[in-house]
């Protein structure tokens, strides 16, 4: 009878702590994926940094000696760089097309991500202590873009929130998204992007504090060649088990050299400690490569950094080299001869490993250029963007416009009934926005068909489709 008792204790341990593993995490999934004739491009920016006698926190750090001090044994405070007395923090970075013509964003996704136990801590001795224990909602932020002068207040969809979870109930990790292409369209989208009001942990956290943001643009490009671009979001520590991406639905060209690309971002990547790797496997050429940059190392890949390729990302504010325990990074796969990534290749697998201590991923990214040969025209032209809703009924639809304000809303139904069509619309609560569409279809064929008549048609400049999944 003991021998079955003990028996059983072992298993419910065992159950117990399967149950909490697993509960680390939020599933990932596409949030966007189409054929672009453009790019995709992340920019973004921590928003605590430390305090000194010398800096106060919007002053870089750039340390990134081998005695560097972890974000844990730093006072880490909020930057605030906007001079606006409604913000308490506050962090800016730029994006541009790099000189391409006639180029324009078609999707625009803010995510925003924070450790944040309480709302400060203090260190006495090597005691650490909580001087405010509160904890406020870390929903809603604001934006302002490059045209417009004022902020723009935002509520954001919760991917993961870390602090009912008991093994990270002292660093309670969030990750909050919101899709705002809404606000770039028909605007000029070049130029500096500030977020603000971004909650986190200050002062002396065990652990440390560590928060960013960061906005993935995806925009369209007549001069480029046709690419697959891919982008996952969910939440998942990283630490013994590694996590693995699995990219397919695309060919790459036929012959002749191409470009890849991915990218990614975490949270609690520390730049003294070592053991975190991604690795690209190939199925097609039974090969695999573990990435590194000059900045970034096969073993200490996220080491608190912006990055693309071997670049630190300047064109921002304050530009931290060290951004303690934030990590944004893009870069191209090398791929010599196509002996990695052979041409006419359909599939890739990306993976995400520690050894060593954990950090947090919730976005990855591909972008991989396509054999246009293997694409029809519809889908090399038309654009999806997919969301899950509670309230809204599972479907595709064609959608002509998205808007904040009721008052578009009418006019927009107004311009599609004067063109023939009957237009209608639905409110998504999460991101308190109002879409504008033709049709709903149960089939994803069903729906780019009707896309492409509409275009033929010529009275719609840029009609897409909306995925809304997984609930009614």
């Amino acid at each position: 009878m003991k021998h079955i008792t003990y028996i059983i204790c072992i298993i419910f341990c065992f159950l117990c702590f399967s149950i909490k593993a697993q509960s680390i995490k939020t599933e990932f999934k596409i949030r966007y994926e189409a054929f672009v004739k453009g790019d995709i491009k992340i920019i973004g920016n921590n928003i605590v940094n430390r305090e000194d006698r010398r800096n106060n926190s919007n002053i870089p750090f750039d340390d990134r000696s081998r005695g560097a001090k972890l974000n844990d044994e730093l006072n880490m405070q909020y930057i605030d760089v906007d001079d606006d007395p409604t913000t308490f923090s506050s962090s800016s970075a730029s994006f541009s097309f790099e000189g391409k013509q006639k180029a324009k964003v078609i999707y625009a996704g803010l995510y925003w991500t924070a450790t944040y136990p309480y709302t400060s801590g203090t260190l006495k001795g090597t005691n650490y202590g909580i001087k405010d224990g509160t904890r406020e909602n870390s929903q809603s932020v604001m934006i302002k873009t490059p045209s417009r002068k004022d902020y723009v207040h935002l509520q954001g969809e919760l991917i993961y929130d870390g602090s009912k979870e008991h093994s990270l109930k002292g660093i309670s990790p969030y990750v909050y998204y919101v899709n705002i292409s809404y606000l770039l369209t028909n605007t000029a989208s070049e130029g500096e992007y500030t977020v603000a009001n971004i909650r986190a942990a200050t002062g002396h956290i065990a652990g440390g504090s560590a928060a960013g943001w960061a906005l993935v643009l995806v925009y369209e490009n007549e001069d480029s060649n046709i690419k697959k671009i891919i982008t996952y979001d969910g939440f998942e520590s990283i630490s013994n088990e590694p996590k693995t991406f699995s990219f397919s639905g695309f060919t790459t060209p036929a012959k002749d050299a191409f470009q890849t690309r991915i990218m990614g971002i975490t949270l609690e990547g520390d730049f003294s400690m070592g053991g975190d790797q991604v690795t690209v496997s190939v199925p097609a050429s039974g090969k695999s490569l573990t990435l590194e940059s000059k900045i970034r190392p096969q073993r200490n890949f996220f080491n608190s950094a912006i990055t693309w390729n071997d670049e630190f990302v300047r064109e921002r504010n304050p530009a931290s080299q060290n951004t303690l325990g934030f990590d944004i990074f893009k870069m191209d796969i090398p791929n010599v001869n196509q002996e990695l990534i052979p041409n006419d290749a359909s599939s890739l697998d990306l993976t995400y490993s520690k050894s060593l201590d954990r950090y947090y991923l919730f976005f990855t990214a591909l972008e991989i250029e396509n054999n246009p040969d293997a694409i029809t025209r519809l889908h090399s032209s038309t654009r999806v963007t997919k969301i899950s809703a509670e309230d809204v009924n599972k479907g595709y639809y064609i959608v002509v416009g998205v808007f904040l304000n009721q008052k578009n809303v009418k006019k927009r139904i107004q311009e599609m009934q004067s063109h023939g069509y009957k237009a209608d619309t639905f409110h998504y609560k999460e991101q308190v926005l109002n879409y504008v569409y033709l049709e709903k279809y149960d089939s994803y064929e069903q729906a780019l068909k009707r896309v492409e008549e509409i275009k033929n048609e010529g009275k719609i400049a840029d009609p897409w489709i909306l995925d809304v999944e997984n609930y009614l």
